[in-house]
């Protein structure tokens, strides 16, 4: 796995994330659907970045393999497998971000779609807060993770 932490760092310095309003707002103030918002596109860039590093690929294959790994199914996969390495801390915002109520995407269950929310808030919440060797430690235990599974996810309490 390629050393992501100057890439995530270059991202914030070109969106201003270290200089302006938000950089001096502490992020466990934010609504968690504001952290989710945050992290799903963090999240998808990592993902993006993660593939085209992998080689280079045809579109269409490129955006499939980005699809299903940004999915509310395979997303909800992650999360469990990152439970049992989250503080206390990390569980709160992450609980914070699944029981926000939002409306759940066609395709999606609704267990799998709030813990996708709930991983999203933390990945928000994460780069946001400048906790950028966390968050890459978490990404890296996402590439590892099995995504293969066919049933879908319950709600585990996470």
């Amino acid at each position: 796995m390629p050393d992501m932490s100057g890439d995530l760092r270059r991202l914030k310095g070109l969106i201003g994330a270290e200089e302006d309003a938000i950089a001096r707002t502490d992020p466990s103030m934010l609504p968690p659907l504001v952290l989710a918002y945050i992290g799903d596109a963090v999240y998808e860039l990592w993902v993006r970045m993660q593939l085209v590093r992998a080689g280079s690929r045809r579109m269409a294959a490129l955006h499939q393999e980005v699809v299903h790994w940004v999915n509310a199914g395979s997303q909800a996969r992650i999360l469990e497998a990152w439970e049992p390495a989250l503080t206390d801390a990390e569980k709160e915002i992450v609980r914070r971000g699944r029981n926000t109520k939002s409306g759940v995407p066609k395709g999606a269950t609704v267990a799998d779609y709030r813990l996708s929310t709930g991983l999203e808030a933390l990945v928000g919440y994460l780069f946001l807060a400048g906790e950028l060797d966390r968050l890459l430690e978490l990404l890296s235990m996402a590439a590892a993770a099995d995504l293969s599974a066919e049933e879908p996810s319950t709600d585990k309490g996470v």
